[in-house]
């Protein structure tokens, strides 16, 4: 099989590089541009930041800071139509994942006559995207450095989405600071969620599983220090660099079922994406390892992990309990903890049937497969 990889954007990347927000949309020949972002991120200071950057680069600005958790729809075609309205020339998105998914939907949105729900349910569009850069705030989505976005439909309860390249990305560490603990858990393993189903994935590459294993090794050895030390610039920078590496990594590769079920949890239950991801990565790596034992004993070794065994059940179950051991060290909660019940869990099978993400996998998950993973999921991190 060929693969193929490469890189969708530029990145700007160092401490204060939100500084540099009006150079580069100088560079990118903007002349008004709407800052997405939501109230938090806005009380924080940071978009202030971008804003001071663009006034010195003579850059009008405008401000749409209704953006929500998962993205919902009625928010991208708030801000789309925000941004036809000011006839905006470019989209700065600032914030966590969910920021920068609506900043990609506002982008596709503002560029196109369509209504939001065939947009999001991947009808052609004329024009590309509206122009856009992104700031990440928090260290894991790596959204900065993919194509893709994923939206809520709220009318039909599903995680969607659309497609939309970044023309810049501006990757700032001192963005992350203070973060609070919980915040540092979720979005760290959600990267960590990234790195293992792109190596795992149905495509992987070279340069995916390269960008996926440095990732591992940062997160690993750095989200424990910031989760203990939010203000440790060491750490921050290392957790910034693993979100954008494993970003690049699945947009080579892909992710897969470990995805499927994440956003069947936060469809179902409003949890946070990262929290979904950390809680079924350990299953992931037990599903995968019959048919990447190296890669995953390789994880093991990252994590500092002994493995006495060749054969690949126990490499998988040794590494995910190794993971699982990990996770109880940084308080991810448990299904349990968050009050989702077994029988909720289960409910998710329908959803992540019809999941097209469940498919991308190196291992083919069946029909009879879903409920089991889920369950397994519920019965093995308490």
């Amino acid at each position: 099989m060929i693969g193929r990889y490469g890189q969708l954007c530029t990145v700007a990347y160092g401490a204060g590089a939100i500084n540099s927000t009006g150079e580069t949309a100088k560079e990118l020949g903007f002349k008004k541009v709407m800052i997405v972002t939501d109230k938090q991120v806005e009380a924080l200071g940071h978009s202030q930041k971008a804003i001071d950057s663009l006034k010195k680069a003579n850059i009008e600005t405008v401000i749409f800071n209704g953006v929500e958790m998962d993205a919902p729809d009625y928010t991208v075609e708030a801000g789309g139509n925000m941004a036809k309205k000011e006839q905006v020339d470019g989209i700065i998105g600032i914030g966590g994942g969910s920021v920068l998914d609506t900043a990609k939907g506002i982008a596709c949105f503002a560029a196109n006559e369509i209504s939001i729900s065939d947009m999001i349910h991947h009808a052609p569009m004329k024009n590309p995207p509206v122009r856009f850069v992104l700031i990440p705030t928090t260290p894991g989505t790596g959204s900065e450095s993919t194509f893709v976005a994923v939206i809520t439909d709220t009318k039909k309860h599903e995680k969607v989405g659309c497609f939309a390249v970044p023309s810049f990305s501006i990757l700032d560490p001192e963005l992350t600071l203070s973060l609070p603990k919980e915040i540092t858990a979720y979005t760290g393993m959600d990267a960590f969620s990234h790195c293992i189903e792109s190596l795992t994935s149905m495509q992987p590459n070279p340069h995916s599983d390269l960008l996926a294993y440095d990732a591992i090794e940062r997160s690993v050895k750095w989200l424990p220090v910031a989760y203990k030390d939010p203000n440790n610039y060491e750490a921050r920078d290392n957790l910034a660099l693993a979100s954008n590496f494993a970003g690049k990594s699945f947009n080579d590769s892909t992710v897969h079922v470990g995805h499927a079920i994440a956003h069947s949890f936060g469809a179902h239950f409003h949890i946070p994406h990262g929290i979904g991801c950390a809680l079924v990565t350990p299953v992931v790596i037990e599903l995968t390892a019959s048919k990447f034992p190296e890669k995953i004993k390789k994880v093991g070794k990252i994590m500092d992990i002994e493995i006495n065994s060749e054969d690949p059940v126990v490499i998988g179950k040794t590494v995910a309990d190794g993971l699982r051991k990990f996770m109880k060290s940084i308080e991810v909660p448990s299904c349990k903890e968050l009050g989702i019940t077994r029988e909720e869990i289960l409910n998710c099978t329908d959803y992540v049937r019809n999941e097209p993400l469940r498919n991308f996998g190196g291992v083919a998950v069946t029909d009879e497969m879903i409920p089991e993973l889920l369950a397994k999921i519920y019965d093995t991190y308490q």
